[in-house]
Formats: structure tokens, C-alpha cells, sequence
């Protein structure tokens, strides 16, 4: 009869366990959920503008602009879910313990330790996701971002052109115009210098001209033709040691920028695990761009791992006696996030400098929040 009582006591306290796990995990996730997509709605209002400037100046299309708020997305989440998780963790045991709820199931047996392991498995999820995020999705999503930024930029070219203004980067020319008419496209006194090719430079001036576009096959191609007026060329040559000056009625020149042509530096944080792992092992590299590789793959695992940490805190500045713990969650997130985030970015400043070794200045954030997780989670455990 013992054995019996023994074995439906135990039986009857798993299934209790299971409820509350799944209590928990619903507590946790509707917050966790309903924080990510404010924090992400947030970061893309910082967007907006810019996209609202490709979408109206170089008239990109609504599946492009799409695509580029995916990627945007994609590129704010490892930044967005740590933040997120700690907030849904400090909400939802900042409500069970305003509402006695955390009392009546430490009174029923349920330990803080108990209540912390579907919180880890939670957790555990965040991370995985934000390890495959920082190690591998993220860096091609900012590739494709800045590749896309790079090719539209380039696609309104009158947009390009500021009247009064010396405008580099205009299909690799330098070019003034004094007057600059973008409905028309239609430019006064116009001053081009091409040097394309560095042994045949060219300057070309005229009175008149127009920017004209012509349609390419590529989505992302983009090609005009500069109709001058009134003016002449002037040519030197380097290697006949030549100088020629050509005048013209009417001079049309074609300019065109190829698909997928983007001659931005790639930085460390856009590159993927595989890339920084053969840069790290490359015995040929720089030992400062070496070391700029290693800072930045210890500153991913760093951001990735730091949910495992803010389970501990979460729980423990959210458990509390009192009823107003709910309207300090956003505080203490808030103060968290700065204290880590500045601590991160002292130990990359560090880690880039070589100043501190990479591996173990970067964890200097998540160490940081440890020590106010033990603290919190001590006060906890009552």
C-alpha cells in the first residue's frame, strides 16, 4: 500500500511538473514573441526613410522592397533576440510574482530551480537560433543588403548628380553641372572627367546636356547615356606623351554598371564562420587582420550565448515579493542592455587593438551579467 501511495504521489507530482513547464513556457514565449516584433518594428523605423528614398527616387519595386526589409530583418535579430528573451523572462516572473502566483507553487513544492528548466529550454532555443544567425545567415544578409544598396544607388542617375557640386562616384566619373534638372534630367555648363582608363584620361566640357536612361536586362543593371552639347574633349596620353582637344556639336556618351559589380570593402562582421576560421588559420595574413577575425568571431559567440546567462537574471530581478515588479522589467532590461552593449563594445575595441587577447576579453560582457545574475537569482531562491 506504501509502495502504491508512493508511486501516485510521484506520478501525480510529474504531472504537475508537466503543467506548470507548460505553464511557464506560455508565459515566457507570448512576451518573448510579442517583444521581437516591437524591437524589430522598432529598428526598422530607423529604415524607413531610406527605404522610402529607394522606393520613391530610384523606383524599386514593391518585391524588391520586400526583399530588402527581409534582409534588414534578418540582420537585426541577433541584437533583437537576446534583448527580447530577457525582457519576456523579467515580465512573465515579474507577473507570476506580483499576482502570488510563485508562492503558491513554491508552496506546493516547486522549487526556483524547478521553475528555471523550461526557461533554459527556451533559452537554449534562442540560442541555437542566434548562433546560426551570427555564424551564417546574418553575414549574407548584410552582403546581399550592402550589394543591393550599392547597385541602386547607382540606378537614379540625375538623383546622383548635385548641382553647384563636384559628385564623385557617378558611374566611376567626376562631374559638375551648374544647374541640374532631375524631372527632365536636363544639365547647364557641365564639367565630366573620366578616368577609366589611367593612361588615357579625358576631360570633356560642354554647354548643355541630358541624362538619359536605358533599360537593361538585369534587375539590379543599370545604364544611361549623357547626351552633351557644345563643348570639346580634352585627351592626354601618357604613353605618346600627346595632348588632343576635340570639339563637338553633340557628343553622346554610354555608361553602364553591370550586375552584380560592388567594390565595397567586405568587413569582418560580413563574413561567415567558414571565411574567419581560414583567415584565422591562414599563416600568410596580417596578425592585425587576424586578430580583427578573431575578435569578431569570440564578439558572435559572445552575443549568441549571453540568453543562457539572462535566464538567471531574468528570473532572479523578476522574483520578488513586492506587486510593482512589473512596471521595472522595461528599467531593468534597459540597464542590462546598456551595460552589456557598452561592455562589448570596449572588449571589440580592445580585441581589434590587441591590446587584450580576443577570447578572453570578449566575454567580459557576459561575465558582467553573471555576477548580477548570481545576486538576483540568491534573492530568489526564498
Amino acid at each position: 500500500m506504501l509502495i502504491e501511495a508512493l508511486g501516485s504521489a510521484r506520478a501525480r507530482l510529474a504531472r504537475i511538473g508537466k503543467k506548470v513547464d507548460h505553464y511557464l513556457l506560455v508565459e515566457v514565449m507570448n512576451p518573448f514573441l510579442g517583444a521581437l516584433l516591437f524591437l524589430l518594428f522598432v529598428f526598422l523605423m530607423f529604415q524607413v526613410l531610406r527605404l522610402a528614398e529607394m522606393f520613391i527616387v530610384h523606383g524599386m519595386p514593391f518585391s524588391l522592397l520586400g526583399r530588402m526589409v527581409a534582409l534588414l530583418t534578418l540582420s537585426f535579430l541577433p541584437m533583437a533576440l537576446p534583448v527580447a528573451f530577457l525582457l519576456a523572462v523579467l515580465l512573465a516572473f515579474a507577473r507570476l510574482s506580483a499576482d502570488s502566483e510563485l508562492v503558491a507553487m513554491k508552496a506546493c513544492g516547486i522549487s526556483i530551480w524547478r521553475m528555471t528548466a523550461p526557461v533554459l529550454g527556451i533559452s537554449a532555443g534562442v540560442v541555437a537560433l542566434s548562433l546560426a544567425l551570427n555564424l551564417g545567415w546574418v553575414p549574407w544578409a548584410e552582403n546581399e543588403l550592402k550589394s543591393t544598396l550599392t547597385r541602386l544607388s547607382n540606378t537614379e542617375a540625375v538623383g546622383a548628380i548635385k548641382p553647384g557640386t563636384f559628385n564623385k562616384g557617378f558611374y566611376d566619373l567626376l562631374i559638375y553641372a551648374d544647374e541640374v534638372d532631375p524631372k527632365t534630367g536636363h544639365l547647364k555648363n557641365v564639367f565630366i572627367f573620366d578616368e577609366r582608363e589611367p593612361k588615357t584620361p579625358f576631360t570633356v566640357v560642354a554647354a548643355n546636356g541630358g541624362v538619359r536612361p536605358v533599360e537593361t536586362p538585369s534587375e539590379f543593371g543599370a545604364a544611361v547615356v549623357l547626351e552633351l552639347k557644345r563643348g570639346n574633349i580634352h585627351q592626354t596620353s601618357e604613353e605618346s606623351e600627346t595632348y588632343q582637344k576635340i570639339n563637338f556639336s553633340k557628343y553622346s556618351l554610354y555608361l553602364e554598371i553591370e550586375e552584380g559589380e560592388d567594390d565595397s570593402k567586405v568587413k569582418p562582421r560580413r563574413l561567415p564562420m567558414a571565411r574567419l576560421l581560414e583567415g584565422i588559420a591562414d599563416p600568410h595574413m596580417k596578425p592585425r587582420k587576424k586578430r580583427r577575425y578573431r575578435t569578431e568571431l569570440w564578439r558572435r559567440f559572445s552575443i549568441a550565448l549571453s540568453p543562457f546567462v539572462f535566464v538567471f537574471l531574468g528570473i532572479g530581478f523578476g522574483t520578488v515579493r513586492t506587486r510593482s515588479a512589473r512596471a521595472s522589467a522595461v528599467l531593468v532590461t534597459f540597464v542590462v542592455v546598456l551595460l552589456f552593449w557598452t561592455l562589448l563594445a570596449y572588449a571589440t575595441t580592445k580585441g581589434f587593438s590587441g591590446k587584450l587577447p580576443p577570447a578572453a576579453v570578449l566575454w567580459l560582457p557576459n561575465l558582467a551579467v553573471t555576477i548580477l545574475a548570481i545576486f538576483g537569482f540568491k534573492k530568489a531562491t526564498w
